[in-house]
């Protein structure tokens, strides 16, 4: 876990509440793949649960969702995650094709979890080392991807938030203007490619559209 571990730490000073990620999560997750591989894989579904649920409000306002959101199931949940981190192309696609994993993860947790969680033993299966680790590997690479968009997004809303001289919805009718311009590309939206790629160069011409 340490490149997700790396990505905390470095970031802990703009979302301190990630500090429980490192110091009780991911300890938990390291002390139990050799000892208790069944536990380990439950604290990866913890993590990605937590994360779900940490970037989903971070970027949706709707306040009313909390009520709702622990009778979500797990798979849900994530991808109520995928759907605010404004994906597309094969990053989107990729994501989703883990949504299957996510549903399989959980029900690894249900079968194969702790005795608190109402298990009967001996239970019928255990999870190996390898097992564990094959798990644990997976789960920190959706982690590190999920947060890594997430403080990428909240850049972006800080820049055009803070220094902008236009809202939220004059960028997504720019935005709707732009990809009408350029139909022919499937697989990314032009607008957010420019605007990633060359900055300048998408606020000039919002500039001129607004101002002509």
């Amino acid at each position: 876990m340490h490149l997700l571990e790396q990505l905390i730490l470095n970031n802990l000073s703009d979302y301190p509440e990630w500090s429980e990620y490192d110091s009780v999560v991911l300890d938990f997750i390291r002390s139990h793949t050799e000892k208790r591989p069944d536990m380990c894989v439950e604290g990866c579904k913890s993590l990605v649960e937590g994360i779900s649920k940490f970037v989903y409000f971070g970027l949706d306002s709707d306040s009313q969702a909390m009520g709702k959101w622990n009778n979500l199931s797990f798979r849900d949940k994530f991808e109520k995650c995928v759907v605010v981190l404004d994906l597309d192309g094969y990053e989107e696609e990729f994501l989703r094709e883990n949504l299957g994993l996510i549903l399989k993860l959980g029900q690894i947790r249900n079968e194969r979890g702790d005795i608190s969680h109402g298990q009967i033993y001996p239970k019928s299966a255990y999870s190996d080392v390898a097992f564990a680790r094959f798990i644990g590997l997976w789960v920190e690479g959706l982690s590190y991807f999920l947060l890594s968009r997430y403080i990428a997004l909240k850049q972006i809303q800080k820049t055009t938030e803070g220094e902008s001289l236009y809202n939220r919805s004059q960028f997504e009718e720019f935005d709707g203007y732009l990809d009408g311009l350029h139909p022919e590309i499937e697989y990314i939206s032009y607008s957010k490619a420019l605007r990633e790629q060359d900055e300048l160069q998408y606020e000039l011409l919002m500039d001129n559209y607004y101002n002509e």
